[in-house]
């Protein structure tokens, strides 16, 4: 993701350097530069369709990676909370289980005191 923000950083400033240069130098100031500002408006808004092209692409890949990542957080927490909930259930057997023992070993004492 870090690649594709910094990639689509890039182009965004190559726009901007564009409009710059076209705010500058897309003005007739001789009547020798007219046939040749044509051209680089023309060339200037060719390299624009294809700078923002480029964005729609990359804003595309950038919409299936968060999609990815948010899939993978989703199951992540989802395993989580099943691991949680697994956790939980072998403590509460495990009490279970002690305070079983425990009854059964105070069972036997109060018996074997009964006996005496």
């Amino acid at each position: 993701m870090t690649a594709i923000r910094a990639e689509q950083g890039a182009l965004h400033q190559e726009l901007e350097a564009l409009q710059t240069r076209v705010e500058t130098e897309g003005h007739v100031t001789s009547p020798e530069v007219a046939p040749y500002l044509a051209g680089f408006l023309r060339a200037v808004e060719a390299r624009r369709t294809l700078l923002n092209e480029q964005l729609a692409a990359l804003d595309k890949k950038a919409a299936g990676l968060e999609a990815q990542l948010l899939g993978s957080y989703r199951e992540a927490k989802t395993n989580d909370a099943a691991l949680d909930s697994s956790l939980d259930q072998q403590r509460q057997h495990e009490t279970r289980q002690e305070t079983a023992e425990t009854e059964e070993i105070a069972r036997n004492v109060y018996l074997r005191h009964r006996r005496t």
